[in-house]
């Protein structure tokens, strides 16, 4: 893999983890488009470490105050996260990578991300049930197209949320999901890849993009702003579709 390659794929890592249009659906864009026949799972590990060590900086004064009741939330929404990411890994082989498949989810996720519009609820705090709602939706966000901060922010607007509360939920959950899904991948990093160039410039890159990324989408969750990141999936959507 030649360094502007890298780049790309970090800077496109940065920018959609956490930006509600889907990190993968643009990664299996940009390897199609970039002629990478197999998705280069060092670099993916890399830059996912990158985003998880922007995401704790960003998050570091909501960590700080983490209680038990928290953790228990957390704990109840990694349920349904862990259950539906292990059954959607057997079909890994048939949807990851397929430009097809991203199009049409992509297009799904564009809906999801336009339904706050529609529905106005009565703001509630976050429990036991809406903790199990996120986590399912985090656990389906593993489907390149579906946004997984934009899946679970709006799964917890949806049910009552504040959406600061939600946004800051959602990347809580990420973290241990992310841990989880790097630990899997660990046997495919070869000793001493660390120091490959490619490598460095992806996660600083990655890392750099996530952190910016992070706070703007702060910004438009906290004033209820998803139109424009529903818009652009279906635009994209609809345009992967017609190649």
């Amino acid at each position: 893999m030649t360094l502007i390659q890298a780049l790309i794929l970090g800077l496109l890592q940065g920018l959609t983890e956490f930006l509600p249009v889907s990190s993968t659906a643009h990664l299996v864009i940009a390897q199609n488009f970039l002629g990478l026949n197999q998705p280069p799972i060092v670099l993916d590990i890399v830059i996912h470490l990158a985003t998880a060590m922007a995401t704790v900086i960003v998050l570091w004064p909501v960590i700080k105050k983490i209680n038990l009741k928290l953790i228990k939330f957390i704990f109840i929404a990694l349920i349904p996260t862990g259950i539906l990411g292990l059954w959607l890994k057997q079909w890994e082989e048939l949807i990851f990578g397929s430009l097809l498949f991203s199009a049409i989810t992509l297009i799904i996720n564009g809906l999801i991300l336009s339904l706050p519009q529609f529905f106005k609820k009565k703001s509630i705090n976050l429990n036991s049930k809406n903790s199990l709602l996120i986590g399912t939706a985090q656990g389906l966000a593993v489907l390149p197209g579906i946004s997984r901060s934009g899946a679970t922010i709006v799964a917890g607007v949806l049910t009552g949320i504040k959406p600061v509360d939600a946004y800051n939920f959602s990347f809580l959950i990420s973290l241990p999901a992310i841990a989880a899904a790097m630990l899997l991948q660990l046997t495919y990093l070869p000793v001493g890849q660390w120091l490959n160039p490619s490598l460095l410039v992806g996660f600083v890159t990655a890392f750099i993009s996530g952190f910016f990324a992070l706070k703007l989408l702060k910004k438009f969750v906290s004033r209820g702003q998803f139109t424009g990141f529903a818009y652009y999936c279906l635009v994209l959507g609809l345009i992967l579709l017609l190649l």
